[in-house]
């Protein structure tokens, strides 16, 4: 199954070492748009865009054992390890306001990001890192890595048929909805999308001007939502926001 992943997981992207003034965020016409689970090998062993299938993976989530932590005024960073391999991380402290105590050495955590690379060298930028509660969540993680990659290959192979050996990148892992979310949770999720190319994003309050009524009693749920999922990330304050 590793063998079949790693043949069709490839990455590339461009972006200064630990520096957020030269990281691009590369917009894809053609990606998948949820949060994709691997294994570090198959970042660090990969080559050009990271893709699934022919389908260009925008955000990815692993299970690691955090092996160092390190910390300046501007950033947390970490070293992540799993049974395939090791991989550096950071975080920037604007993101989280504080440091975060909650995650230790040598414990296992989730992490949540983007990969890129400088010097040749790929290391991970996380919107979120979790700690696991419960050792059966990396039980959990490699049976969603292995669905994760029968279900492209499915899909791959039923739109190569319909197309007639013609299948590209237009294949999504998806069906209707963006990520699966709900029609409700997309709404918020394209309002808030509409505003990435400003500084800041955009702020709870005029978000909530720009969707329909009967979504408002429940858009700080579904914010709350999205920040948990890793589908957004807060900017100048608490209620500022850009989709990832």
């Amino acid at each position: 199954m590793w063998g079949n992943l790693n043949a069709t997981v490839q990455h590339n992207a461009s972006g200064g070492f630990l520096n957020d003034s030269n990281i691009s965020r590369r917009e894809n016409s053609k990606r998948v748009e949820n949060v994709i689970p691997i294994m570090i090998k198959h970042i660090t062993q990969s080559n050009n865009d990271l893709q699934l299938w022919g389908m260009t993976v925008h955000m990815i989530t692993f299970v690691a054992i955090v092996r160092n932590i390190g910390n300046t005024s501007t950033k947390m960073t970490y070293e992540f390890e799993d049974e395939t391999g090791t991989i550096s991380g950071f975080r920037w402290l604007e993101r989280m306001n504080r440091p975060d105590t909650s995650i230790n050495l040598n414990s296992y955590v989730r992490v949540y990001g983007h990969i890129k690379e400088q010097n040749e060298t790929k290391y991970v930028l996380a919107l979120k890192i979790l700690p696991l509660t419960k050792l059966n969540e990396l039980t959990t993680h490699l049976l969603e890595v292995s669905y994760v990659t029968l279900r492209a290959e499915k899909m791959f192979n039923i739109e190569k048929e319909r197309t007639g050996g013609t299948a590209t990148n237009d294949v999504l892992l998806e069906d209707n909805n963006i990520s699966g979310l709900t029609k409700e949770q997309a709404l918020v999720f394209k309002a808030i999308q509409a505003e990435n190319d400003s500084e800041n994003g955009i702020e709870r309050r005029v978000l909530k001007t720009r969707i329909p009524q009967n979504i408002l009693p429940y858009v700080d749920d579904i914010i709350n939502f999205l920040t948990s999922e890793g589908h957004i990330y807060t900017t100048l304050t608490d209620d500022h926001f850009k989709t990832t």
